[in-house]
C-alpha cells in the first residue's frame, strides 16, 4: 500500500466513527428507495438496475464517477470527475457525494466492484441500511458481499445482485 492509499484510508477511517445508521435487511418486496454507484463505462449496467428497481417500485437516486480529469459529466447525469475528489489522496471534495451518502437509502448497490477509491469512500460512508456489492481485495464495508473468483465483469454482478434482492428475507419460497 502506497503513501497515497495510506492517507486516504486514514481519512475515511477517521470519518467512519461519525456514520450513523440502522442496519436491516431489504428486498425488492421490501425496498422503497435505493442508492446506486456507478462509473462511466458502466452506463448500460446503471440503466438495467435502475430499469428493475423502478419495476418493482423502487424509487432511485445514483451517483456516477468519471475517473477522468478531463471528464465532463453529460447533461443528466448525477456524477463527478477526478478533478473533484482531493488533488493527491481522491477523498471526494463534492457536494454531490457529501448529499448522496448522507441519504438514508433502503438498499445501496455498488457496481463498481471497488475499483476506485471514490467508490470505498462512498460506500463506506454511506448511511444506507443495507449495502450490497463486491469488494474485491479491498476492505469489505457491505451487509452483503457478493463473491467472484475474480474481478466480476459489470453486469454480471448486477445480476447476482438482482439476483440475490428477489430471494433475500423472503417468507415464502418461490
Amino acid at each position: 500500500m502506497g503513501l497515497r492509499s495510506k492517507i486516504a484510508t486514514r481519512v475515511l477511517i477517521s470519518k467512519l466513527s461519525s456514520v450513523s445508521r440502522e442496519k436491516k435487511i431489504f428486498n425488492l418486496d421490501s425496498a422503497k428507495t435505493a442508492g446506486v454507484i456507478w462509473e462511466a463505462d458502466q452506463r448500460e449496467v446503471f440503466i438495467r438496475i435502475e430499469n428493475e428497481l423502478y419495476l418493482t417500485g423502487v424509487k432511485v437516486v445514483d451517483i456516477c464517477y468519471y475517473p477522468s480529469k478531463k471528464a465532463v459529466v453529460p447533461e443528466g447525469i448525477n456524477g463527478f470527475t477526478r478533478k473533484d475528489t482531493h488533488w493527491w489522496s481522491e477523498v471526494p471534495s463534492s457536494h454531490l457525494v457529501d448529499t448522496f451518502i448522507h441519504q438514508k437509502f433502503d438498499i445501496l448497490i455498488d457496481l463498481t466492484g471497488q475499483s476506485s477509491f471514490p467508490a470505498i469512500y462512498m460506500t463506506a460512508l454511506s448511511e444506507a441500511a443495507f449495502k450490497i456489492g463486491y469488494s474485491g481485495r479491498s476492505v469489505n464495508y457491505f451487509d452483503l458481499n457478493i463473491e467472484f473468483s475474480e474481478q466480476p465483469e459489470a453486469m454480471q454482478l448486477a445480476e447476482q445482485i438482482l439476483y440475490y434482492l428477489t430471494r433475500i428475507n423472503k417468507t415464502t419460497i418461490e
